[in-house]
Formats: structure tokens, C-alpha cells, sequence
């Protein structure tokens, strides 16, 4: 389960994100729609825990976001361009990666590319 309560951002004093509340829960869709401009990819970010807001709490299964955790876990976000390390081939971009989530084992890197 994921609860967003109350969650303001502002950028250089201008709101981007208003009192935002919303559940979401578990094995079902979600899609955002909305203008250019309105908070979207804003707020997929704040989800993400990329971006950390004025105010408000991000909850998932009971643990806090910013809080009790950085991010949430086992969730991958690309938002907008997707890009890896430019100086990197696949196999140290992924390799980067796993280390950092404490993932996948070189060995099980190699079998998947």
C-alpha cells in the first residue's frame, strides 16, 4: 500500500504540487493524466523519492518515506530520458546498478544479457 497525505512541493516559491493525497494499493493500474505543466512528472518523482517535498508524507507498507526509507524498494523509474552511464558498457551499467540496490551477482548479469 502506498499513501500520499498532504503533499506540497514548491520550486523558487512557486507551487508545483498542492495538498495531494491519494492511496494507492497493491496489484492494480494507475495512470496520470493532465496538461502540460500540471505536476505530473513532478509527483512521480516525489513518489520515486528522486525529488523530497515542502511537506506531507509519502507511506509505503507502514514505513516513511525520507523517514525509514530512501526509496521505495524494488521500484524502477524512468521519467522522461532514460539514459546510462555514457562511459559505461551494459554489463558495468547494470553491474553499477546492482551493487547499489544489492541485487543481481555478476554471474546472473552475464546469463541475462
Amino acid at each position: 500500500m502506498l499513501t500520499i497525505s498532504g503533499v506540497n512541493k514548491k520550486i523558487k516559491k512557486i507551487p508545483v504540487l498542492t495538498d495531494i493525497t491519494f492511496q494507492f494499493e497493491p496489484a492494480k493500474i494507475y495512470g496520470l493524466f493532465g496538461k502540460n505543466g500540471s505536476g505530473k512528472t513532478m509527483l512521480l518523482r516525489v513518489i520515486a523519492g528522486l525529488i523530497i517535498p515542502n511537506s506531507g508524507t509519502i507511506v509505503y507498507n507502514n514505513l516513511k518515506l525520507h523517514k525509514d526509507i530512501s526509496f521505495l524498494p524494488n521500484v524502477g523509474v524512468i521519467i522522461e530520458n532514460m539514459s546510462l552511464l555514457p562511459q559505461y558498457d551494459a554489463f558495468t551499467n547494470l553491474s553499477i546498478l546492482a551493487k547499489k540496490k544489492k541485487k543481481e551477482r555478476h554471474q546472473r548479469i552475464l546469463k541475462k544479457l
